[in-house]
C-alpha cells in the first residue's frame, strides 16, 4: 500500500472512531520517523560544516574517518537502491554523502592534503558508481558489502575518537552533527526492523548509534574541560 494510501486509511479508521490495526500504526511510525531522519540529515552536518569554515581550520578532524565514511555511504545508497527500498527507509544517506564531501575538500583545503590523495578517493567512488551501475552486484552481494560498511563504519570512527582521547580535545567537531546523527541512527533501529530492510542495515544502525554517542560524549566532556581551563588561565592572568 502506497504511503498516502495507508495515511487516509488510517486517518478513516480514526475518523469512525477506532483506532488503526497495530501494523498499519507501526508502520506510519516507521514512514514518520524515516521521513523525518531524511529531513533532518539534509542538515545534519551544516553545523559541522560552519565551524570550520568560521574557524577557517579544519583542526581536530582526521580526514580518515571522513574518507572511510565517505565509502561506507556509498556502500549504504547503493543497498538502499538495489534491495528496492523505499526512499525514506535510506534517503539520509544520499544527503550525508553529499554533505560528506563537501567536508572533506574543506579537510583537504585547511589541512593542506595532497592532490594524489583526493585524487584516489575521487577514482574509488567514480569506480564504485559504475560498478554499482553495471548490474552485475547481486543481493547477496551488495547485502555482504553492506556488513563490510558496517566494519567501515567502525574503522572512520575509531580515529577519531582516539584522536580525540590523545588530544584530551574535539577540535572544531561539531557536538550538534554527533547528536544528530546518534538520535537518527536509533531511530533508523526501528525503520530497519519495521520496513525489513535486513540485518546488515540492522546492524548498521546500532553500530553507528554506538559510536556517534560515544564521539558526541566526548565533545561533551572534552569540551566542558577546555572551558574549565580557560577560564583558570583567564583569572591567573
Amino acid at each position: 500500500m502506497a504511503d498516502m494510501d495507508l495515511l487516509r486509511a488510517a486517518v478513516k479508521t480514526v475518523l469512525e472512531g477506532r483506532l488503526p490495526p497495530v501494523d498499519v500504526t507501526k508502520t506510519l511510525i516507521s514512514k514518520g520517523l524515516g521521513y523525518g531522519i531524511l529531513a533532518g540529515s539534509v542538515l545534519v552536518k551544516v553545523p559541522q560544516l560552519l565551524n570550520v569554515l568560521r574557524a577557517g581550520s579544519a583542526a581536530g578532524l582526521s580526514p580518515l574517518s571522513c574518507e572511510l565514511e565517505t565509502l561506507g555511504l556509498v556502500i549504504a545508497v547503493t543497498y538502499g537502491f538495489l534491495m528496492g527500498l523505499p526512499f525514506s527507509a535510506f534517503g539520509e544517506t544520499v544527503a550525508l554523502l553529499v554533505q560528506n564531501n563537501l567536508l572533506l575538500v574543506l579537510i583537504y583545503f585547511y589541512q593542506r592534503r595532497s592532490l594524489a590523495r583526493s585524487m584516489t578517493l575521487l577514482a574509488l567512488l567514480v569506480g564504485s558508481g559504475f560498478f554499482a551501475l553495471s548490474g552485475n552486484l547481486t543481493s547477496s552481494t551488495i547485502t555482504k558489502l553492506y556488513d563490510f560498511n558496517n566494519v567501515t563504519i567502525i574503522a572512520s570512527r575509531l580515529p577519531q575518537i582516539l584522536q580525540n582521547f590523545n588530544a584530551r580535545s574535539t577540535g572544531q567537531l561539531s557536538l550538534i552533527t554527533y547528536a544528530l546523527n546518534a538520535v537518527g541512527a536509533a531511530a533508523r533501529i526501528f525503520t530497519s526492523i519495521q520496513e525489513k530492510a535486513g540485518g546488515a542495515m540492522l546492524r548498521g544502525a546500532i553500530i553507528s548509534t554506538l559510536f556517534n554517542a560515544i564521539l558526541a560524549l566526548q565533545i561533551v566532556i572534552y569540551g566542558s574541560k577546555g572551558k574549565r581551563k580557560g577560564k583558570g588561565r583567564k583569572k591567573a592572568a
